[in-house]
């Protein structure tokens, strides 16, 4: 283990030293995709017909479905392996060639063969792996890879395949249908016991028993009782609804921070705030119990970037949407729709409608040009800075985003402006 364990900090220690200031970039259009700086300039010269980030600004998969390989960010191949599909799964690559999977360190070399039918890092050097079919009706003996490539077959079977492995713990379904947890190594940890157990972090997760939602700690002890109807969790608070109110707990569950009283309330998490909601009204709460803004029933939050948010006050494809600051702020104008994209910037769209008498909904009703539907771009406080003319904006990496028109396909800089340009047609960039 110790050597393996060595290895892979090596790897990450060479990566990390290899990697330039500049990070790569995906383009990706009809037929065609492209490895690139953020100037726009070709890092891999190979023929790609896909391409995807692997680990933001050091590792992407490029190539054609089902040939990929692995680039680092200065488009150089990094290994020879192939495969179908690939994913970063911490402390290593988990990779799929065929029906079957493998893993790789960061460095490319192959860890553990593709010839299993599932694989999980244990998060400690080791996998938990099967070798039978994860989605028939039969139950999956567990399989315990230590890290120097020891097998050892563990007492404990699954339904439904593996989980990740998170705080030393996976949960599983056994085939009965109940579900407990195994550590690191596949030996059980929490007997299956419960109807669900959701992935654990900060030696918690969430559990449900026979009379609702908790949660419970790594030996499977109730660290907030089960007894909710709806339990959820963020990086800010954990937020619980029960027939009396709502309870919120701090992430770790350590402590009850506020409760919230009234029947028939609704609940979820947006970003780090509780929106709650009667038939009334609907609250938006930091995690210290703050009300944030206050709007009317029928309304809905959803999460911005940097602490902000965003407030839909009306019906779909109606300029009803507004940014909001942390502090509850409006910050922009009434917009159709608003999406957060990175670095204080968000995509917002212009559609077209008719209006039209609805005999049998008895009122005026709206119908919406889905086809003309265009998207601009807006930064935090609200500034327009490109008028709706993309058919698309996505996220390109870290400070570039990919603007698509009809005729092209436009690497630009945050505020839009155009960097490098590449026709929408299927042609294949080049230097």
């Amino acid at each position: 283990m110790l050597r393996r364990l060595t290895a892979w900090i090596l790897a990450l220690a060479a990566l990390s030293a290899a990697m330039p200031a500049r990070a790569a970039v995906c383009v990706t259009g009809p037929g065609f995709a492209a490895l690139v700086d953020e100037s726009g300039e070709i890092l891999a010269d190979d023929a790609l017909e896909d391409a995807f980030v692997v680990r933001e600004g050091a590792l992407y998969a490029a190539g054609s479905r089902g040939d990929y390989r692995l680039y680092d960010a200065s488009g150089v191949v990094v290994c020879d392996e192939v495969f179908d599909m690939i994913r970063d799964a911490g402390d290593c690559l988990i990779f799929r060639r065929g029906e079957r999977f493998g893993a790789m360190d960061l460095g490319g070399s192959v860890m553990v063969a593709p010839v299993w039918t599932q694989l999980a890092s244990n998060g400690a050097g080791g996998f938990l792996a099967l070798d039978g079919d994860p989605l028939d009706d039969g139950p999956d003996g567990i399989i315990f890879i230590d890290a120097d490539g020891e097998i050892r077959r563990s007492a404990v079977s699954v339904a439904g395949g593996l989980t990740d492995v998170s705080d030393g713990r996976m949960p599983y379904m056994a085939s009965d249908g109940r579900w407990g947890a195994v550590d690191a190594e596949g030996r059980e940890a929490i007997a299956a016991s419960w109807r669900w157990i959701g992935a654990f972090s900060g030696g918690v997760a969430a559990a449900e028993g026979e009379s609702g939602r908790g949660m419970i700690d790594a030996e499977g002890n109730a660290v907030i009782e089960a007894g909710y109807s709806w339990l959820d969790r963020g990086e800010t608070m954990i937020a619980a609804l029960g027939a009396e109110g709502v309870d919120v707990f701090a992430p770790d569950a350590s402590a009850l921070r506020f409760s919230l009283s009234g029947e028939g309330l609704q609940c979820a998490l947006t970003g780090p705030y509780l929106s709650v909601s009667s038939a009334e009204w609907n609250r938006l709460y930091d995690a210290q119990g703050a009300l944030i803004c206050a709007a009317d029933a029928g309304s809905a939050f959803y999460p911005g970037l940097d602490g902000q948010f965003i407030l839909a006050e009306g019906a779909w494809g109606e300029a009803c949407q507004r940014l909001i600051d942390a502090d509850g702020t409006p910050v922009s104008d009434a917009l159709q729709r608003i999406l957060p994209l990175t670095g204080g910037r968000y995509a917002w769209l212009k559609m077209p409608g008719t209006a039209y008498y609805s005999a049998d909904l008895g009122g005026v009703q709206k119908s919406w040009d889905y086809g003309a539907a265009r998207w601009g771009l807006m930064d935090g406080e609200g500034n327009i800075l490109t008028g709706a003319e993309y058919v698309e904006i996505s996220v390109a990496g870290a400070d570039r985003l990919l603007l698509r028109t009809e005729a092209e396909i436009i690497l630009s800089d945050p505020d839009g402006h155009a960097v490098r340009r590449w026709p929408a047609t299927g042609e294949a960039p080049n230097s």
